[in-house]
């Protein structure tokens, strides 16, 4: 997969991942990359919005892959088939409004509207049921508020190296406001009229900043009993040494408080586990599943 950087940094926050998603060769010429298995785009109404999903058919149980902050489906190209090859389930990733092919909302952020987007969006494909969430980075922080918001629906979890409660408590919301990871943007912000959709769309999720999303994460809760695995990254990629204890701290105290949920380190990888190491997320993924049966 070709990444391209459009910052000095892998990440612009740790809920921003500027990233350009493509193939490269080596992945290309993985045989299980290369499955004939048919992925369908659709746009779908939600309220006045539309939101673009895309649907790899399967079983009865249903995948949901969450993307990273500022990123879209397509950090799913590699892993959504493989996933599908490998548990027979039906995997749903999606655009969140305003990113890839969704439509950009004129309402200020919330991230509880969004949730109920894509909630409404599950229900009109029939895949509000029987789910398991699997979030990277900011869609880790998505996936809880979906879990706490729809327990029914949950069957399992799986966290990759995620932005967490945890971690914005131990930092602190103005400190994380203004870190250039966290909080600023990369551009110019006052001619709004000049920035492409994908700027303001950025502008859009990170306005209003971190605290009235705690506000409502707080509140969030995971139902009890069901299997959670937490993938932390291994490798040191933010400035200092404190914020990179803080977010491993974070994901000790995130697996702590939930009952059974399993801690897993991914050596090789820096914040981009699912390019670093994509087995080691089937993985994960598979050991949820069979913690379900």
């Amino acid at each position: 997969m070709r990444w391209e950087k459009i910052n000095n940094f892998m990440i612009v926050a740790l809920f921003l991942s500027f990233w350009t998603l493509g193939v490269s060769p080596a992945q290309a010429s993985n045989p299980l990359f290369n499955l004939e298995i048919e992925a369908v785009e659709t746009l779908v109404q939600v309220g006045k919005y539309r939101l673009n999903f895309q649907v790899i058919e399967g079983g009865n149980l249903t995948i949901l892959l969450e993307a990273g902050g500022g990123m879209d489906l397509k950090e799913w190209n590699n892993l959504a088939p493989r996933i599908a090859s490998k548990t027979g389930a039906t995997i749903v990733s999606y655009d969140r409004a305003g990113f890839g092919k969704s439509d950009l909302p004129e309402t200020p952020h919330d991230m509880r509207e969004e949730v109920e987007w894509l909630w409404q969006g599950l229900q009109k494909l029939d895949l509000n049921k029987n789910l398991i969430l699997v979030g990277h980075s900011f869609g880790g922080w998505m996936i809880r508020l979906i879990a706490s918001e729809h327990p029914e629906a949950v069957r399992g979890m799986v966290f990759i190296d995620p932005f967490t409660n945890e971690f914005v408590d131990l930092l602190g919301v103005e400190y994380l406001d203004n870190h250039p990871m966290t909080g600023k943007l990369p551009f110019d912000t006052s001619q709004p009229d000049k920035l492409t959709k994908f700027q303001r769309a950025l502008v859009r999720m990170v306005g209003g900043g971190l605290g009235p999303k705690m506000e409502i994460m707080r509140k969030t809760s995971i139902l009890s009993g069901i299997p959670v695995v937490v993938i932390t990254s291994g490798r040191s990629f933010l400035p200092k040494t404190e914020e990179q204890d803080a977010w491993r701290l974070s994901h000790k105290q995130l697996t702590a408080s939930i009952k059974g949920a399993i801690l897993i380190v991914a050596e090789e990888s820096d914040h981009m586990i699912p390019m670093r190491q994509p087995d080691l997320i089937i993985e994960a993924v598979m050991k949820v599943i069979h913690r379900t049966s």
